[in-house]
């Protein structure tokens, strides 16, 4: 499943898709087929979140309003456990760390107890707008703004010299995941998701969240 977090002055949500999750700014998504009718609210901990992540037991929110992430069990209920990090953009899960992506176009490392692993890398080179960041199982991919384009690194922080075009869709991506077999990109720009093969290449299937939700700012999937 897909959730999105909607977000606007009253009220923060993550609402669940039948094929993903995803995070964003805006109002209620009262999505046609995709839609499964379940979400939770996030506006007591954080009215910015910025991305979210599931870890196979918690979802992992990035709360850039707050400066902080908070953990949520699978129903949705804050579990009373949050660190700090200053400005998240975007948070992922590779299976033993999450690497929150921040404002300072760096990845830093972190355990699931919210200790800092001290290891981070750099980002700009590569796209001075960081905005998503994603786990395919061997290695993380984040996306740029600036470029719109994802780019391919190691845990060692390197940048493996792959990246992929998402402009043709979507030139302000705002988030990325992986679902085993796929990615999926969100935006605001054109307020929809993209779905791309693991070469990155668009597959043509994608779906509008335009029904109420005008800034999309993140992406996550649950199984």
């Amino acid at each position: 499943y897909w959730h999105t977090c909607d977000v606007c002055m009253i009220s923060a949500n993550v609402s669940a898709f039948s094929i993903g999750k995803a995070v964003g700014r805006g109002g209620e998504v009262p999505m046609s087929w995709q839609y499964s009718g379940t979400s939770f609210s996030v506006v007591s901990q954080d009215s910015l979140p910025k991305g979210i992540t599931w870890d196979g037991t918690y979802f992992w929110l990035a709360g850039d309003g707050t400066n902080t992430v908070y953990r949520y069990d699978s129903g949705g209920t804050y579990t009373g456990f949050s660190f700090s990090v200053i400005t998240p953009y975007d948070i992922t899960f590779d299976g033993t760390y999450l690497w929150v992506l921040t404002s300072s176009d760096r990845a830093y490392k972190y355990n699931l107890s919210g200790a800092y692993q001290g290891f981070n890398f750099y980002f700009g080179a590569q796209d001075g707008s960081p905005q998503g960041i994603t786990w395919d199982g061997t290695h993380l991919w984040l996306v740029g703004r600036s470029t719109g384009s994802a780019y391919k690194y190691t845990t060692a922080g390197v940048y493996t010299g792959t990246s992929f075009s998402l402009a043709s869709e979507e030139i302000r991506p705002e988030g990325i995941t992986w679902d085993g077999t796929h990615f999926w990109v969100v935006g605001y720009a054109t307020i929809a998701v993209y779905q791309y093969t693991s070469a990155g290449v668009y597959t043509g299937v994608s779906f509008a969240v335009t029904q109420g939700e005008t800034l999309p700012t993140g992406i996550t999937w649950d199984e």
